[in-house]
């Protein structure tokens, strides 16, 4: 059910059902100056006969086919699926993943969720298949409009934006751009606030990474995709094909620089973030929102959920016992039913 605070009126309840755990973080900023993303391109709005690009890695368990849509400088991949069982009444579900991960972490939902659903997964802009130039240490900014971009391109509405940990404010702050095409949100361990000033470990995270030491640290040696790929699981243990599949764009300089150029925007864009908190507010307060958490996830052991809750006022609360950071990796049975079932109270 949704829980409406602000209008105890309605006949709704809160419920944090438990079903059985983010270093988030920015650098300083040695990375080039943003470029327009938006600027105009001759390249054709992709239909569903358009031929599909197949990414250079295509790993076993993500056997869907991808396509690529150019807006200016930048080129997203992303995942289409149509509905199984025909229907074209139901929502359309967007998942943006969060950093250093690619559209790879939905390959479980997206397996069951497109029986019944569209479901669109793109790489963000510089992950994955993505190509984009550097923002300057304005990713979520940057990255907002060129999702803005990609649903106008799409034609999407009746959308249920997902996003996941840094995806944050970029997903936030493409919805803002345009409400109307937005039937409800999902938000797994992420935030749209700055982090810098968070008490505890959380901020202390978020400063370490921040530094430009981390930078380039990060950009040397990819340490966090090795991270990534062997220890983001927290309930058992990747596959062998498994980790391949998520460190294999992290082998790319390229894509480590835009993993630098994320966490840099903790500082660069903090402006941005300040705004997008007080926006969610005044503009998406009227849209349902399913508050996904693993319950052993940094962010939601420092308040970041109450926070949402403060936001977001109709909403369906979901803890997920076993989870940490990533819990489509942790407990994707019960990350997917929980959404499947927002999804049909919409």
């Amino acid at each position: 059910m949704f829980v409406n605070t602000s209008s105890i009126s309605a006949p709704l309840t809160q419920n944090p059902r438990a079903a059985t755990s983010s270093p988030l973080a920015a650098t300083s900023n040695p990375l080039a100056a943003p470029s327009s993303p938006l600027a105009a391109t001759s390249n054709p709005l992709p239909t569903p006969s358009s031929p599909l690009a197949l990414a250079p890695h295509s790993p076993a368990g993500f056997p869907f086919a991808r396509r690529r849509l150019s807006l200016g400088d930048a080129t997203i991949s992303y995942v289409d699926e149509r509905p199984l069982d025909g229907s074209v009444d139901a929502p359309t579900l967007l998942l943006v993943h969060g950093t250093p991960t690619w559209s790879y972490l939905w390959r479980a939902p997206i397996a069951e969720l497109r029986r019944t659903h569209r479901v669109i997964a793109l790489d963000l802009p510089g992950f994955g298949d993505s190509t984009a130039p550097l923002s300057g240490g304005h990713a979520f900014s940057v990255g907002a409009r060129l999702i803005a971009a990609f649903i106008e391109r799409l034609g999407l509405r009746n959308l249920v934006v997902v996003m996941h940990a840094t995806a944050g404010p970029m997903a936030i702050g493409a919805a803002l751009a345009d409400p109307a095409r937005v039937r409800g949100l999902v938000i797994t361990n992420s935030f749209a606030w700055p982090l810098l000033g968070s008490p505890g470990k959380l901020g202390k995270i978020a400063r370490l990474v921040s530094s430009r030491f981390f930078a380039w640290f990060g950009v040397q040696s990819g340490l966090l995709g090795w991270i990534t790929a062997r220890f983001s699981r927290r309930n058992g243990r990747f596959s062998l094909e498994e980790r391949r599949a998520i460190a294999a764009p992290l082998a790319r300089r390229s894509v480590r620089a835009h993993l630098a150029d994320v966490l840099a925007s903790l500082r660069g864009d903090d402006r941005h973030l300040a705004t997008l908190e007080r926006d969610v507010g005044r503009s998406l307060a009227h849209i349902p929102a399913l508050l996904l958490y693993g319950m052993h996830d940094n962010g939601y052991r420092a308040g970041f959920l109450a926070r949402w809750q403060s936001l977001l006022p109709i909403h369906q609360v979901v803890l997920l016992e076993r989870a940490g950071h990533f819990p489509p990796e942790d407990q994707p049975q019960e990350w997917t039913d929980a959404v499947t079932d927002f999804v049909a109270r919409l």
